[in-house]
Parts: C-alpha cells; sequence; structure tokens
C-alpha cells in the first residue's frame, strides 16, 4: 500500500517508519520547506524523534501535492488546532485517494468539530474517513513494544482492509463501529490526563490518580452519550485504555505539562519548555464549550480549564472537586 502521512512530528515520523517496516511505501509531509529539506537530507528528525534516523526510502517533502498524489490512503497527523488548515491545503490538490485515516487526538476549539468531521469536508473524502486511536506513546512503538489500539470508519469493508494492512506483529488494531465515542475519548483523555500530571506534580499518590481515572471515564461517558456515542466505548483502547496509558507515562506530553503545572510551572514557560504540542491544553477549552452547550456536568475537565486558563492554583482546583456535594456514584 501507498500511504502519504501528513505531518512530520512525533508520531506521524513514527506511524510511518512503523509502516514502512511493515512493507507499505511511505511519503510524509513537512509544511516548514527548510526543514523538510534537512530532515530529507539528514534523515534526523530531531527533536520530534531522538535516537532513531528514517529510512532513506521514506519520502520527505513539504508540497503536499506531491504527498498526496499516487497514495491509496492519506494519514492527518497533525495538531488538532491546525487541521482545517491541513484540509483546505489537501482540497487545492484536487486529488482523491481510498482512504483517509485520522490519528489526531483533539477537538476544535473554534468549530467544535472533530478531526474526522474536519476531514469529511474535503469532497474526495466524503464517506471514506476513518479514525485509529488508543493508548500509542510513539516513542514504546519505536521501540518495537506491544501495542494495541482501535480502528472506526464507515465501512466495515474499508475498515477490515485497512486492519488488515496496518496491523504488525507488534502493533495491534481492533475493529470498532463508534467514530463519535473513539475521538471523544481521545480528545477527553488528554484532559484527564493533564488533572493526573497535576496530582503527581503537587505529590499526590495513587489514590488521587485512581479517582481521578475512574471518574474521568465517567465524564466521558456523560458528554459522549449525549452527543450519540455508546457509553462502552469508553471502556475500550479508546478511553480507558488511552486514559490509563496517557496518564501514567513518564512520555506523555499532556502529563508532562500537567506535572509542570503542579510543580508550579505557569503554563506559558510550560509552552516554551515541551517543543511537542500538549493537546490537551486547547482541548480543554472545546470540552468546556461542549459541556456547557449539551449540559453535561464535567468537574475534573472544567477544573483543568479552569488552572489552565483562569489561574486557578492547582490546590484550589483538587479543593473543589473534593468538596462539592457529596454523590452517588
Amino acid at each position: 500500500m501507498k500511504i502519504g502521512i501528513l505531518g512530520c512530528g512525533n508520531w506521524g515520523s513514527v506511524f510511518g517508519m512503523s509502516q514502512y517496516r511493515n512493507g507499505h511505501s511511505i511519503k510524509i509531509w513537512e509544511y516548514d520547506q527548510e526543514r523538510a529539506r534537512r530532515v530529507e537530507k539528514t534523515r534526523n528528525n530531531e527533536p520530534f524523534l531522538v535516537g532513531y534516523k528514517i529510512p532513506k526510502d521514506i519520502v520527505i517533502d513539504w508540497r503536499i501535492e506531491n504527498i498526496v498524489e499516487g497514495v491509496d490512503a492519506l494519514v492527518f497527523a497533525v495538531p488538532s488546532q491546525t487541521i482545517t488548515e491541513v484540509v483546505e491545503a489537501v482540497k487545492e490538490t484536487k486529488k482523491r485517494c481510498e482512504y483517509y485515516v485520522s490519528l489526531i487526538k483533539g477537538i476544535n476549539v473554534e468549530t467544535l468539530q472533530s478531526p474526522s468531521e474536519v476531514i469529511n469536508q474535503l469532497p474526495e473524502a466524503r464517506g471514506r474517513v476513518y479514525v485509529l486511536s488508543g493508548p500509542s506513546i510513539a516513542n514504546e512503538i519505536m521501540r518495537g513494544e506491544p501495542t494495541a489500539v482501535v480502528l472506526v470508519g464507515p465501512e466495515h469493508s474499508g475498515t477490515k482492509e485497512l486492519q488488515h494492512q496496518l496491523t504488525t506483529e507488534k502493533f495491534r488494531i481492533y475493529e470498532g463501529n463508534d467514530i463519535i465515542g473513539v475521538e471523544l475519548g481521545a480528545a477527553i483523555k488528554n484532559v484527564i490526563a493533564i488533572g493526573c500530571g497535576i496530582s503527581d506534580g503537587l505529590g499526590f499518590g495513587s489514590n488521587a490518580k485512581g479517582a481521578l481515572i475512574a471518574r474521568g471515564i465517567v465524564e466521558m461517558q456523560r458528554l459522549g452519550v449525549k452527543r450519540g456515542a455508546q457509553a462502552r466505548t469508553f471502556l475500550g483502547l479508546s478511553g480507558l485504555g488511552d486514559l490509563v496509558t496517557t496518564a501514567m507515562s513518564e512520555e506523555s506530553r499532556n502529563h508532562k505539562f500537567g506535572k509542570m503545572i503542579g510543580e508550579g510551572k505557569k503554563v506559558e514557560q510550560i509552552t516554551k519548555e515541551i517543543v511537542m504540542v500538549a493537546e490537551g491544553v486547547p482541548t480543554s477549552q472545546a470540552i468546556k464549550k461542549l459541556a456547557d452547550q449539551y449540559d453535561v456536568e464535567m468537574p475534573i475537565c472544567e477544573v483543568v480549564y479552569d488552572i489552565l486558563y483562569h489561574k486557578k492554583s492547582p490546590r484550589e482546583g483538587i479543593k473543589d472537586l473534593m468538596t462539592r456535594p457529596l454523590k452517588y456514584e
């Protein structure tokens, strides 16, 4: 299979290298021309990919039309807040492929659309957009550690084809049927993971983190069901699985971001220090808007949002969560 990947960051390059090892032909788009030339020449993709060289047979190009040309599958691996611009650039190429696959975990702050909804605005992509999500720390995949994810899409035959094409001995893909739930779980888990990082940064232990994870799943289900998702989806790979992984891993940028907040650093300072995007930061705004729009109670997400955007102190946020009116689980 010929695969074009939009996004030469950590996840895009790791996914491309994994599928190259799987026997596929890979092209990767880097939007910055100077950087694309450098990566193409040196095969060095630092700081996004440290300790590994991109194989010389993988094409790196800044011209998006060259990436889209002649591919069977076009994979989106860009930050959630830039997806609209990227889709517009793809639209201008007027090229068409068989499958459009989103690896993006977030919600657009302005439109409140999921990545697949934005990609579906491509005339050529309508009814052909698939979502791959789950607990997938890119560096672990690079090291050949076992990973399991879920793939959802509009057609069973297409999902099956991609499942078999993209699965490897170390990268197992399950088939699902709930696009809304999978994308919401992928987005909300980043917000909850920031909360877990904040808890760690404050020096709290496993009790606090276990509570945040368990009640975080409840918040996912509340909003998800209101939006037409299946409650059980959030107990699967793209919900519970991805949340536990992101909340626990020291290699998770969202956990790292939250931990630095808990340790007393400011959002602006952390943003400068962390090279890669912590998707949960802008997504917390989108989830706050969706919770208000659907009249859904999401106290953990709201506290994370208030800490990030309204300068609420982390300790005050934890106190707010702990002193809420007592509930029945």
